[in-house]
């Protein structure tokens, strides 16, 4: 893992409903190999991201997957390289399925969540639970999620424009380091 982009705050992007559809249907189905595989792109979400990259913010996924069965990962790094190929794999994070992405990150990568950390998912839990480590959580709105409201915080629809997308992101991420984060641009 290339550890000179996770010393600094970063911004991660969520793969399954994210940077991809999640489809709601029986989890054996989702475990099958090539699942993984299959998933359609949110291609503004991806093209975001890239913009962002370009932009000199520091980019990486972090998204579940079943590390033991032996294919989850490698279903998920071939999406990946097929569809959002400037996140280098040494840039991707895996947390175990089940567990608390902020915990776990804390410590894989072995410093705090700081504000100045964005995950961007679309489970309003999994953005709760990152918040109260410190970090900064925006929800990515789709077709399959945000029907409840239960989200308060920042969000973007991920039909929006993919230079809006990117812009709103870079917006919130300077607001938490006086435009120390995405020095490579400026708005």
């Amino acid at each position: 893992m290339n550890t000179n982009f996770l010393d600094k705050p970063g911004v991660f992007f969520d793969q399954d409903g994210t940077l991809s559809t999640w489809r709601w249907i029986d989890i054996e189905e989702v475990k099958k190999e090539g699942y993984f595989r299959s998933v359609q792109p949110h291609r503004n979400v991806i093209m975001a991201s890239n913009i962002l990259k370009l932009m000199g913010c520091p980019v990486g996924t972090y998204g579940a997957a079943w590390l033991d069965d032996g294919h989850s990962v490698a279903d998920k790094d071939f999406w990946m390289d097929t569809h959002v190929s400037h996140i280098a794999k040494h840039n991707r994070i895996y947390v175990p399925c089940g567990t608390e992405k902020a915990s776990f990150f804390e410590e894989k990568v072995g410093r705090s969540i700081t504000r100045g950390d964005i995950l961007i998912d679309d489970c309003s839990e999994v953005l709760r639970s990152w918040e109260s480590y410190g970090g900064t959580g925006i929800k990515v709105r789709t077709p399959e999620n945000g029907k409840k409201g239960t989200w308060r915080g920042y969000s973007f629809n991920c039909e929006s424009a993919p230079d809006q997308i990117a812009q709103y992101i870079f917006y919130i991420r300077n607001l938490f380091g006086n435009g120390k984060y995405c020095c490579n641009y400026a708005v």
